[in-house]
């Protein structure tokens, strides 16, 4: 089979073949996209006429994506996303109005840039003041009135009042040839109090029985961070921080698990359609980090 030059590739289509491949059969995606599986077996033979590739392999009761299969769903994906964005901003009211949202600093850096720029694209007349600060602060503001929506860390969520956004594992923290972690007492550089992080990785090494000291403390990642660069401390991190110029410390180097944290969307019950959408935003984005996995 040949591809055929300047042809667009119908969105129709790709839904069905996204479907098929969620499903691995062509009966149950038949009837998620209400088309008979006859006419869902002629969609998908005349995309792969399209593209002049296989995308499925055939067996007596599923199917499986090919090589070509595998590579052609994740541009399929992007190109429904783009539909679905470029739709939904032309076509819904266009919403107006301000959001005072706070998130955690080291949060807002690494998260904040790609949230901001998609909900732009399809919000572009709402107004968003944005508050970096810790968890503790965001809290007092949101308790206050201050801030609309927050995104704060803990240690567990409550799904009666909060939105569940993110959870990570924690784990400890040294430079990559640093010594730091086999000192006695152990110098660690924490957060302040009342984040979570330092509540749980001190429960840690209290059970543990592990000799330490608060050598350093920052509001910020960032901060501890420098702290462990230098190589005097190590510091309880999420695993996403984690990059070749650290060293990971586990059982073996003496340092049990921390356990995890959990990033969640506090709103406020009269924040409006603006703060609604946003708040979808937020969720979306940290939900396509998720499948990206740790960076």
């Amino acid at each position: 089979m040949q591809p055929q030059q300047h042809t667009l590739l119908e969105t129709d289509l790709l839904k069905t073949f996204v479907t098929i491949s969620e499903t691995g059969n062509f009966t149950v995606a038949a009837k998620r996209v209400f088309r008979t599986p006859s006419a869902v077996s002629m969609q998908i033979k005349r995309l792969e006429e399209l593209l002049g590739r296989a995308l499925f392999v055939r067996h007596p009761r599923h199917v499986a994506l090919t090589a070509d299969g595998e590579a052609f769903l994740v541009h399929a994906k992007d190109i429904l996303r783009i539909n679905d964005e470029a739709l939904s901003r032309f076509r819904v009211p266009q919403l107006e109005g301000r959001i005072r949202f706070g998130a955690p600093d080291d949060f807002g850096v690494r998260y904040l840039p790609a949230i901001l720029s998609r909900f732009a694209s399809t919000h572009p007349l709402v107004e968003v003041e944005v508050f970096l600060s810790t968890s503790v602060n965001l809290s007092r503001k949101f308790e206050a009135g201050e801030i609309d929506m927050i995104l704060t860390v803990s240690a567990q969520s409550n799904p009666a009042t909060d939105q569940l956004i993110h959870s990570e594992p924690l784990v400890w923290v040294g430079a990559r040839d640093g010594i730091a972690f086999s000192r006695t007492p152990v110098p660690l550089a924490m957060s302040t109090h009342g984040c979570p992080w330092r509540a749980a990785a001190l429960a840690a090494l209290d059970r543990s029985g592990h000799a330490y000291r608060i050598a350093y403390t920052s509001e910020t990642g960032a901060g501890q961070l420098a702290a462990v660069m230098a190589d005097l401390a190590i510091a309880p991190l999420p695993v996403s921080l984690v990059n070749e110029q650290h060293r990971k410390l586990t059982e073996k180097d003496g340092f049990g698990e921390i356990g995890s944290y959990q990033l969640r969307l506090q709103r406020s019950p009269d924040i409006g359609s603006a703060g609604l959408a946003f708040s979808e935003h937020v969720h979306e984005s940290f939900a396509r980090q998720s499948e990206r996995g740790p960076r």
